[in-house]
């Protein structure tokens, strides 16, 4: 039995692929932005730093496992989503977009994973008898 307050396995597996898969994301566009546009430098690391700020801004809450971070990280990740597709759509890159997509992806299953065990820990539904 787990301690009061302490987070079901679900919840810290999901958590734990949502990092793993935003640092993923993080990567992606540090190697996409190096590779694919040539620029090493300063410039560069302006590019990746202008795709990769919303990312950055909401990791600390994610990795303190705030609830709130992890909501927020559902909207901007389908930046991320549509990115990719656009990418996808080209036959150069088309590996970039498909990778892309599927971090996409997997962050937002595992955030609406964490946010739902997370909510049910903290906050539990209690029905009473003759209610439903």
């Amino acid at each position: 039995m787990s301690p009061p307050g302490a987070l079901p396995s679900a919840a810290v597996s999901a958590r734990r692929i949502t990092l793993a898969a935003c640092y993923g994301l993080l990567a992606l566009l540090f190697l996409r932005t190096g590779l694919s546009l040539s620029m090493v430098g300063a410039a560069g690391l302006a590019a990746w730093g202008m795709q990769a700020l919303p990312l950055l801004a909401l990791l600390p809450g994610l990795h303190r496992g705030r609830p709130r971070s992890y909501a927020w990280m559902g909207f901007v990740i389908q930046l991320y989503f549509i990115h990719g597709v656009i990418l996808a759509f080209s036959p150069a890159r088309l590996g970039w977009g498909l990778v892309q997509i599927a971090l996409s992806v997997t962050v937002f299953v595992a955030l609406i994973v964490f946010i739902r065990r997370e909510g049910q820990t903290t906050n539990p539904v209690r029905v009473l008898p003759g209610e439903w």
